[in-house]
């Protein structure tokens, strides 16, 4: 669906010259990379203690420290391994309102960041937030595999809703999701309690994570998008009844957005907020730089 045009060769020059930020990898699932984790088990260079846990090896446990200290640690050795980067991409209903400009640029940014990905040599997936089980390109590892991704971006058509924390908990085992880097990419426009959720079930696997919103300048100034008093959800088809005056309502969405900014922070999840209005080049060459999502 989304038209990539605007992903020519002179700008995909431009985004080599960036990097994904990384903060920290906990997990690969290729070796041979540059990024040097601990883990449990065996290898060749010795690198720390753990604390010992259920399901470990027990012939890991170092039984001349337990000896000393009465407590259980393993050893953990060095390893070398790719990054495994997932960007989701939200494919819900909500993302053609109040256009589907929005959900286009959500799949542009997604493909630049892929293609940044696959340049730095990271290997790179990418997955509809949708209606059903997680849907999900296979690993791609060189620059002509966004060829193959800008085809799957275009076989999407945004419809239906999600509760986006049980869709994340069924994504979280259906994609073997552990330690590499997730980026979200969506309008946030739903309950925060449920995107709140969400965001701790992708913590909690220790992924590095990085947050996109995408909103038109409407839905940023919303009273422009109602017209009467009353409001029909696009997902649900519920209608409200509009019990806002217009700052109220502006002002709704600005705490909405702001908190879920402030949660970023405090969890240390980079943030960046992406307006239609801002041209695409200006965003990731400039914007996400900026605010520390790109290198």
């Amino acid at each position: 669906m989304p038209t990539s045009n605007v992903l020519d060769p002179a700008f995909l020059a431009r985004l080599e010259a960036l990097q994904l930020s990384v903060r920290h990898v906990r997990w690969g699932s290729r070796t041979g990379g540059r990024f040097v984790i601990n883990r449990r088990g065996s290898s060749i260079e010795f690198a720390d203690y753990a604390a010992y846990v259920p399901g470990d090896d027990i012939r890991s446990i170092d039984w001349n420290l337990y000896a000393r200290l009465n407590r259980l640690f393993v050893k953990t050795y060095k390893e070398e391994v790719e990054l495994a980067v997932d960007i989701f991409i939200d494919a819900t209903a909500s993302m053609v309102l109040p256009s589907l400009e929005k959900f286009e640029r959500a799949c542009h940014v997604g493909l630049c960041l892929a293609y940044i990905g696959l340049a730095d040599h990271h290997h790179v997936r990418l997955s509809a937030i949708q209606t059903g089980p997680p849907r999900a390109t296979s690993w791609s590892f060189h620059r002509a595999d966004l060829t193959r991704l800008i085809a799957w971006t275009h076989a999407l058509s945004p419809a239906g809703s999600v509760t986006l924390s049980e869709w994340m908990r069924t994504a979280v085992g259906t994609l073997r999701m552990r330690g590499g880097q997730a980026i979200l990419i969506s309008d946030w426009l739903m309950r925060p309690a449920d995107c709140l959720k969400a965001l701790h079930l992708l913590a909690a696997k220790h992924l590095d994570i990085k947050i996109i919103q995408v909103l038109s300048p409407h839905e940023l100034d919303p009273i422009r998008l109602v017209h009467g008093g009353r409001v029909v959800d696009t997902e649900t088809g519920a209608t409200h009844e509009l019990a806002y005056s217009a700052s109220e309502l502006a002002r709704a969405v600005g705490e909405h957005n702001e908190r879920l900014a402030r949660f970023c922070k405090r969890h240390g999840m980079l943030f960046a907020q992406h307006r239609l209005d801002e041209p695409l080049d200006h965003f990731v060459l400039k914007t996400l730089p900026a605010r520390g999502l790109l290198a």
